[in-house]
């Protein structure tokens, strides 16, 4: 069951900050007075037992290092910011949690921070100043990427192992790290937050991390890093009883993201009601990397536009935990994802970093590993609108067994959707998953892609209702069993133990007669069903036969093509859903319309395979 708290905190006395000398000029630095009165407030409660208001009023008050205390509401009016030294050395980095932050709570209870005022970090500055120390040797950190260690670095808020926490109603802006991190606490709400988090590198939006009974909800957050982030650092951490709900955000990294430390249990998530848009990466990443349990999760209603990528489950082994690891049982419902062509947080300060080579746009992607198996997923009532368009001859990924065979597992990467750079489907990617179940899930792609739709590889259980596509699209079954999709051309095939083992289409009398193969994509030739591929197929058949012969082999696609003299030796082999068309310009044939527009020489071998060639009517 999820918490109940009262966004309301009552409080039977008022501290102001200017009471204790704190002066809201901008200049002077109040950490002294304002902890002062923070401190007096935490007394009253100790003696009285009263809840007690440390109120900042309307200016700018500067600030180092706080701590919060146990029955203090930290209320900000509206026109007060509480704005960050920009000296390093005004912040403390803590020796129990190991990071800096502006505000820390640390086991701590009947706290909040409310109002409608302002905490500015003032990030880019104070993360700055850092490196200039660093270099003149006054800091010590390893400075990687020319950037503070992130716990160096200070975080907005930082609170550890409290109970009954509210933070409701403030701006939070600019961090110079993390920008709030819940760590191990219990009945934990955040409401009605503004999030302006994209002044420096790890900027997040939120960091709940093994905390138990959290509502976040009527939130908006703009962050240059992850926006609701979920993380276990404890291999006995707990997250559980989670709502996320009415709530928008926009990244330069994920939306939703659960990871990538994931190293304790995770269950009973649920998200209601998100926006995103703008987001570089996954508007929705799961990830169990750590040896952690993920399970028990719904999302039920989300809209993400001009977002990178729509759906990212990974279940990996980067690290060993304590629990049987797991990612399971999650259903994603009610979803609207648009893909663009271009990158979707062009022009945002420290937006997402430019991938090592231009990729075709990924699909979404349900991807396991040999021994972690994601298990029990269902996606329901989703539309996912791609671009398409991608091109085959820069970076072709094929469907066929053998190429499948040849993706990396990438057991202990990092993982984000773009970890395999391309993908072999431009909608959704499975592999080593049991029982998923798509119900009413709608892809489209504006434009046309050489890929199949979906590609499934060593899944078992596979079921697609309610799914009507506008065209019969290709669903390639690769080691699979127990496949249900009615409506979609599906091409099975049998997995290939290991990437040096020839593709099981051929027969192995049909492998010692077609010698090598050549994938027809390498050679520039297009399956778009527009492009005019005489040129580019006589070049491979010409190149094939000067190298000792073998075999031409065309994938999923429409080939257009003009008449072709196939050369002794060198063998065509139409894998299922391969179609070679004739061109309609008698111009571009030989003589006339030929039946077929490959012609033989001195051999009497013809296409073979699972596709076939079109008739010229």
């Amino acid at each position: 069951m999820f918490l109940l708290l009262s966004s309301v905190t009552v409080a039977q006395h008022d501290l102001q900050i200017t009471d204790f000398g704190a002066r809201g000029d901008g200049i002077t630095l109040n950490t002294t007075s304002i902890q002062a009165a923070i401190d007096s407030a935490h007394h009253i409660f100790t003696l009285h037992n009263r809840k007690t208001r440390v109120v900042v009023s309307e200016g700018t008050f500067v600030s180092g290092t706080l701590y919060l205390k146990s029955g203090v509401t930290l209320h900000l009016e509206n026109d007060a910011t509480l704005l960050g030294s920009t000296n390093p050395f005004d912040y403390v980095k803590d020796p129990y949690c190991r990071w800096t932050a502006f505000i820390f709570a640390i086991r701590q209870h009947d706290i909040a921070i409310t109002g409608q005022g302002t905490i500015d970090g003032r990030g880019w500055e104070v993360a700055n100043n850092m490196v200039n120390y660093i270099h003149l040797g006054l800091v010590d950190d390893p400075l990687k990427y020319d950037r503070p260690n992130e716990s160096n670095r200070p975080e907005n808020i930082h609170f550890r192992e409290c109970d009954r926490v509210v933070v409701s109603g403030i701006t939070l802006r600019n961090p110079a790290s993390w920008n709030q991190q819940y760590d191990q606490c219990r009945y934990l709400l955040i409401e009605n937050q503004t999030v302006d988090s994209k002044s420096y590198w790890n900027n997040d939006g939120v960091d709940i991390v093994d905390c138990q009974h959290v509502v976040i909800r009527n939130c908006n957050m703009d962050a240059a890093d992850d926006v609701f982030c979920f993380k276990s650092h404890s291999v006995d951490g707990l997250s559980e009883d989670v709502l996320v709900e009415n709530c928008t955000g926009r990244s330069s990294a994920n939306g939703i993201k659960f990871g990538t430390m994931t190293r304790g249990v995770f269950r009973n998530f649920r998200f209601r009601n998100i926006t995103l848009y703008d987001t570089y990466r996954s508007a929705i990443t799961l990830a169990s990397v750590d040896g952690g349990a993920l399970e028990d999760i719904v999302i039920d209603g989300l809209r993400a536009t001009n977002t990178g990528n729509p759906i990212f489950l990974r279940f990996a082994e980067r690290r060993q935990g304590t629990v049987t690891p797991c990612l399971k049982d999650i259903t994603i419902k009610n979803v609207y994802v648009e893909v663009p062509a271009d990158k979707p947080d062009a022009g945002y300060s420290y937006e997402g970093p430019v991938e090592d080579l231009p990729r075709n746009i990924s699909p979404s992607s349900i991807v396991g590993t040999p021994g972690h198996r994601i298990q029990n997923i269902t996606l329901e009532n989703v539309e996912i609108r791609y671009p398409g368009g991608s091109d085959s001859s820069y970076a072709y990924c094929g469907s066929d067994p053998l190429s499948l065979a040849d993706i990396a597992e990438r057991t202990t990467q990092y993982p984000e959707f773009s970890m395999f750079k391309e993908l072999p489907a431009w909608g959704l990617y499975l592999r080593h998953a049991d029982n998923i179940q798509l119900r009413n899930v709608r892809m489209t792609v504006a434009n046309h892609d050489y890929r199949p739709c979906i590609v499934a590889d060593d899944v078992k259980g596979l079921t697609i209702v309610g799914s009507h596509p506008d065209t019969p699209q290709y669903l390639v079954a690769n080691g699979c069993s127990r496949v249900k999709a009615p409506g979609y051309r599906v091409v099975r095939q049998k997995a290939v133990p290991t990437a040096n083992d020839t593709s099981p289409q051929l027969s192995q009398e049909e492998i010692d007669t077609l010698g090598m193969r050549y994938k027809a994509s390498r050679f520039g030739i297009k399956n778009n069903g527009v492009t005019l591929n005489t040129n580019s197929i006589q070049h491979a058949v010409d190149y094939i036969s000067q190298h000792g012969g073998g075999c031409l082999e065309f994938y999923v696609g429409r080939y257009l093509t003009g008449t072709v003299r196939i050369p002794a030796g060198v063998h065509i082999y139409l894998h299922e859903g391969a179609i070679i068309v004739p061109s309609p310009n008698p111009h571009d044939h030989a003589s006339g319309h030929p039946s077929s527009p490959f012609l033989f020489e001195d051999h009497v071998d013809k296409a073979t395979g699972l596709g076939f060639i079109e008739q010229v009517k």
